[in-house]
């Protein structure tokens, strides 16, 4: 029995609803003192923070920042990762070649990387994009590869067959079409990936969210620190719609 899916409005009352409730299970938590008093900020005290971040000069900077390096390392990071990863799942001996380093490298978080992003990069821009980069490739190295491998073989029988045997001809009429949602999946999944490695990044005290959040803490200025959260989860918000909808128009062939 198919159960069917509830129209706008239903979710949406559902959604508010679910928002109200955490607001007021976080409002308790502070009055009941289920945590350490002065560890918790107010909610209702987040729209004067805001307000104060934004008449202060500290938010669109910081955001602004946070945007370049953010692209950047997304883009190295899902471009070489794409590319990586068809040529691993697609040439034999590239696979054996790579195989065991990537076994090596895949373990060690992004976050190892800060010591040497410093040493080589200084504190800039760069640094901090060579981090996400990290992050983002071994997401879209693995959604490739995987995509790549659960492609039927007889698609590429039926391509020689019609005189489509070199490389590039199979990687242009098959490959390419059949990982085509699998790898997009990849890219939206490193999008998120990005910005939960963006934040770990600007420790290297490149100026961003992370910074300002970082300094916030610092003085104990709470409602700071979580109103940067929310901006972040906007940010990403606004970027994952986008992408979704770019997905949408690129993937429009599937039924």
């Amino acid at each position: 029995m198919m159960v069917k899916n509830p129209g706008w409005p239903v979710r949406a009352a559902y959604g508010v609803a679910g928002i109200v409730v955490f607001v007021l299970l976080w409002k308790a938590a502070g009055v009941f003192r289920w945590v350490n008093p002065g560890t918790l900020p107010d909610p209702f005290a987040l729209p004067d923070a805001l307000a104060q971040e934004w008449t202060s000069g500290r938010l669109l900077p910081a955001v602004g920042s946070s945007l370049i390096h953010y692209f950047w390392g997304l883009a190295l990071g899902t471009l070489s990762g794409i590319a990586v990863g068809l040529a691993a799942a697609t040439i034999r001996r590239f696979d054996l070649f790579q195989a065991y380093l990537a076994r090596v490298l895949r373990p060690i978080p992004p976050l190892a990387w800060v010591v040497f992003a410093i040493a080589w990069f200084k504190v800039s821009h760069a640094g901090a994009a060579f981090v996400i980069a990290i992050g983002v490739f071994w997401v879209n190295y693995f959604a490739t590869y995987s995509a790549v491998r659960n492609i039927d073989p007889r698609f590429y029988e039926l391509a020689r067959s019609f005189g489509q045997g070199s490389y590039w001809r199979r990687a242009v009429s098959i490959t390419l079409p059949a990982i085509a949602p699998g790898t997009l999946a990849g890219v939206r999944t490193g999008i998120g990936q990005a910005w939960m490695t963006l934040i770990a990044a600007e420790l290297l005290g490149v100026p961003g969210m992370g910074q300002e959040m970082n300094a916030a803490a610092g003085v104990g200025a709470y409602e700071a620190v979580v109103v940067y959260m929310l901006a972040i989860s906007l940010v990403y918000a606004i970027c994952d719609l986008g992408y979704a909808w770019l997905e949408k128009k690129v993937l429009s062939w599937r039924p």
